[in-house]
């Protein structure tokens, strides 16, 4: 069992490994100074969590969740879950989840958790189905804009 173990709101100087670890997960490209600009937006944001979970305050692993309004009520969205490689298959995606869905339940009236996914991402796949989550209920459509 790890010691010193938290979760929490993601700290700005932590984005760097943050950007290594969606570079792991993802097989990304992503760029710092996108991460820099999307950190500044979602401080602002109220109804935005970007958790991560920190081993004697190194950061492992990540998820973002977005509360949103809808005319018809509040639903929540888990995007992002990502764990170090080293550190997979020790709880760590699966302590993210519980606390995301703790989240949920004190915001209230929210009756459904919306959870993103890439379709080649099989072992995260079978840990959402572990904790629950129905990916034969719903469906989702993507169109790329970009030219």
């Amino acid at each position: 069992m790890e010691k010193n173990v938290e979760i929490k709101e993601i700290e700005e100087k932590d984005l760097e490994e943050l950007i290594a670890i969606y570079k792991e997960a993802f097989n990304s490209n992503i760029k710092q100074e996108e991460v820099e600009k999307t950190y500044a937006k979602m401080k602002e944001l109220r109804d935005v969590y970007w958790l991560g979970y920190y081993i004697e305050g190194k950061i492992v692993g990540t998820l973002t969740l977005y509360i949103i309004v809808k005319p018809t009520g509040k639903q929540a969205m888990i995007w992002d879950l990502a764990v170090k490689e080293e550190k997979r298959r020790k709880g760590i995606a699966t302590k993210l989840m519980h606390r995301a869905e703790e989240i949920v339940k004190q915001e209230g009236e929210i009756d459904k958790i919306w959870l993103f996914s890439r379709f080649t991402r099989k072992g995260a796949h079978e840990l959402y189905r572990k904790l629950g989550y129905d990916e034969n209920r719903d469906k989702a459509f993507v169109k790329s804009i970009k030219d």
